[in-house]
């Protein structure tokens, strides 16, 4: 019997890849009926593997709120490394010239050796049987690729591994981002050696060099058991000294990221959030991952162990008592985030992701009651949005001030010479982008709900839009941004997901070691990783993952337990 590409309703047709032979197949999606609710699905069917379904999201009316975020900025004008197999996206990824966004983070891995050997582990560090780790030069190289980007290059640079700590020169690595002009450096990392007896110090010798922000794995706030089935080992003391030693060092810039396994610990959403909510002195906000399935899996076991960014918004309406919560998709500020950086001429980026990639929202706590408070509370968020992309469609993207200053500006150019016509030019610029941030604010204030708490916390963002007054906002408040990053895998896969990636990975091309490869996070993790790592080993290893694992265990028993 064939299989049914279609359902009760076709919200779009997609391109995606075999998770067998990771050829490019046409892809559903679709809302169809999964265990007697409406549900919205992927399907597929390849030639020769067959028929493939898997779950979207379990919330049909919020996906479909979400699909009209749809917002193409910036792409990438010098797209030179494309590598051309013939396949098409998103097998020609090197840059792709079929990409529709510009990075907002650039992304390396500086080794892929680590220290755990968790179960869950998208990369599979650790359990290569090779090393892949770029020399510092390398890691220059691949840098500087990203901040040659043009029209706009990346102004986060986050560091990844395996475990990027285990090298001895990552306080180096660090510096030298911030040299190169990264705004803001992030540390993805177990916290290992953080929570180590001189791990106060080592936080102290990353801030100084530049770090800004600590991805911290985050599985649990309170169950052994969790880390054992997710790590590999009792990591919960450990996670939690990581957190005293950066209160210690003074550091403010801890975002937990639990990754999100059904039946694992998608009962660990409440307490994670409420150690978040305690420890806000030092803790900025949680990202939850929903696990990305590795490994061969049939349509009966994705549906057991799939979990949906719908499943962790629900979850997360419960576990605060917010009822009916919406929390909206990351390109919702798509038009508001490139008005505020304009107008203020702060570094653009571009928030241009595809709806289904994730959510992120504010949460604040209320002083008095100790209760969780939506952003919702404090804005018409709707009303907010609409005013900021009516003030950008009308003023900013329709290109008005070129035509001004081509009526104005000219014959003073001809009048009193080009130099003297430019800086008027430059001038009357600048007055024009103050003009319309008057405007913008005078209408986001019919928005506020009142100018006290949250609110007044939240004007200086828009008044200046700089990484630093969003730091001051969850680093001095009672605020914590709460999102999710759900990654695909070759199950889920989707070509425009793809194609719209603000994350991308920048590595060294093994087949032409001049050139810099830049491919999109999914594209890397779902096709080309395996691939490119086997190419730039040069070393092989033995690599025994419980003998990792018994390390680990050995080391959180002598530096953080205190056992001997």
């Amino acid at each position: 019997m064939e299989p049914n590409m279609d359902g009760k309703k076709l919200y779009r047709r997609t391109k995606s890849v075999c998770p067998e032979c990771i050829k490019t197949i046409d892809a559903n999606l679709v809302l169809d009926e999964l265990d007697g609710k409406d549900t919205v699905l992927m399907r597929k069917k390849c030639a020769e593997h067959g028929f493939f379904e898997d779950i979207i999201s379990r919330n049909p009316k919020e996906y479909e709120r979400n699909q009209k975020y749809y917002h193409d900025y910036l792409t990438i004008e010098n797209k030179d490394n494309i590598k051309d197999t013939g396949e098409g996206c998103p097998h020609n990824c090197g840059m792709c010239s079929e990409h529709k966004s510009s990075p907002c983070i650039a992304l390396i891995d500086v080794t892929n050796r680590c220290n755990l050997a968790c179960p869950i582990c998208f990369a599979n560090a650790s359990a290569k049987g090779y090393i892949v780790e770029p020399s510092m030069d390398d890691l220059r190289r691949i840098m500087q690729h990203f901040r040659n980007i043009k029209p706009v290059p990346p102004v986060l640079l986050q560091l990844s591994g395996g475990e990027p700590t285990v090298r001895d020169d990552f306080v180096d690595i660090v510096r030298m981002g911030k040299e190169l002009g990264f705004v803001e450096i992030m540390l993805t990392t177990n916290g290992l050696k953080m929570a180590a007896k001189n791990g106060v110090q080592y936080i102290k010798n990353m801030m100084d060099a530049g770090l800004n922000a600590v991805y911290l794995s985050f599985d649990s706030a309170d169950s052994p058991e969790v880390y054992k089935k997710t790590r590999g080992v009792n990591l919960l003391e450990q996670k939690k000294r990581v957190v005293e030693n950066c209160r210690k060092a003074g550091f403010k810039g801890i975002m937990l990221v639990p990754t999100i396994a059904k039946g694992i610990n998608d009962d660990q959403i409440g307490s994670i959030l409420e150690y978040a909510k305690k420890n806000r002195d030092v803790i900025s906000g949680v990202v939850f991952q929903p696990v990305s399935l590795c490994g061969r899996i049939d349509n009966e076991q994705i549906r057991e162990l799939r979990y949906t960014s719908s499943d962790l918004a629900q979850e997360i309406g419960r576990v605060t008592g917010i009822k009916d919560t919406y929390i909206y998709p990351i390109p919702a500020t798509g038009n508001l985030t490139k008005l505020i950086a304009w107008y203020d001429f702060a570094p653009r980026f571009t928030m241009a992701a595809h709806p289904d990639c994730g959510f992120a929202t504010v949460m604040s706590v209320d002083a008095k009651t100790g209760k969780w408070m939506r952003v919702e509370d404090w804005f018409d968020v709707d009303g907010l949005l609409k005013w900021g992309d009516k003030v950008w469609c009308d003023y900013v993207e329709k290109n008005e001030w070129p035509n001004m200053a081509e009526k104005f500006i000219g014959p003073l150019a001809k009048l009193f010479g080009e130099k003297i016509g430019n800086v008027v030019n430059q001038a009357s610029d600048f007055a024009y982008r103050k003009a319309i941030k008057a405007y913008f604010m005078a209408g986001a204030m019919r928005y506020l709900k009142g100018v006290s708490g949250p609110v007044a916390d939240f004007i200086p963002i828009m008044l200046s839009p700089r990484l630093e007054t969003a730091a001051n906002f969850f680093e001095h408040g009672n605020n914590l941004l709460v999102s999710s990053m759900h990654f695909q895998d070759v199950y889920n896969f989707d070509i425009e997901r793809v194609q719209r990636c603000l994350v991308h990975y920048g590595t060294i091309d093994p087949d032409d070691p001049t050139k810099i490869l830049q491919i999109p996070f999914c594209a890397m993790n779902s096709i080309h990783r395996e691939n490119i790592e086997k190419k730039l080993a040069k070393q092989k290893v033995s690599i025994d993952p419980n003998e990792v694992t018994a390390k680990a265990k050995e080391f959180v028993e002598r530096e953080v337990t205190g056992k001997k």
